[in-house]
């Protein structure tokens, strides 16, 4: 019977994830093997490259549910609450990965693994794919669906850099007062809002 592994990859991932915060996409896999207590060996066992561990800190390459419904599923008649659903699921994301990927370009020694293609670009055309099927269907009315998925995927990220700018703002600067949006809310909004240019004709 083979012996369990004693260290888990949520485990190495997380030592992964500190090492590359700190030192930035260029630092040594053996850093990181003795932040974990392995060898470098056990990190190739269980990550193909440097840059398969990469991603894999980062939380990229993590297929998440959304992502196949976006993918595969064919839209309902309840299009409205199930993209609310999807985009709260996607600002999760982007609210976890965004200020990783921020961090890490702040680096001095910020060379890193490209990531192709870049989240917002592939949820921009997951999304604008899952509205023309929604339109087929009659769901929706006839829309640039691309266009419309460029203002969902954009306020999304553009929440995610203004909550990480307020956040982050140095101690005693001003700052002009910015109204602060809880997540689900702002998904809410921002569907109910672009919902009456989008909403099927009766």
């Amino acid at each position: 019977m083979a012996r369990p592994p004693k260290i888990t990859n949520q485990e190495i991932l997380a030592a992964a994830r500190q090492v590359f915060l700190e030192q930035g996409g260029n630092a040594s896999t053996l850093l990181i093997a003795e932040k974990a207590g392995i060898s470098e060996a056990s990190i190739f066992k269980r990550f193909a490259t440097k840059q398969a561990l990469f991603l894999a800190a980062m939380g990229i390459t993590e297929v998440r549910e959304w992502v196949d419904v976006l993918a595969n599923d064919t839209p309902t008649a309840a299009i409205k609450s199930d993209l609310i659903e999807i985009c709260g699921q996607m600002l999760e994301f982007y609210q976890e990965v965004m200020p990783r990927m921020f961090m890490m370009m702040t680096q001095g020694n910020s060379s890193h693994p490209p990531v192709v293609p870049p989240p917002p670009v592939r949820d921009t055309q997951l999304l604008a794919g899952y509205l023309d099927r929604a339109i087929s269907q009659g769901y929706l009315r006839s829309c640039d669906t691309v266009t419309v998925a460029h203002m969902i995927v954009g306020a999304m990220t553009n929440y995610v850099v203004n909550q990480n700018i307020a956040d982050k703002w140095p101690v005693g600067m001003p700052l002009p007062e910015i109204h602060q949006i809880a997540p689900s809310i702002f998904i809410h909004n921002l569907i109910e809002t672009l919902w009456v240019g989008i909403a099927p004709t009766e």
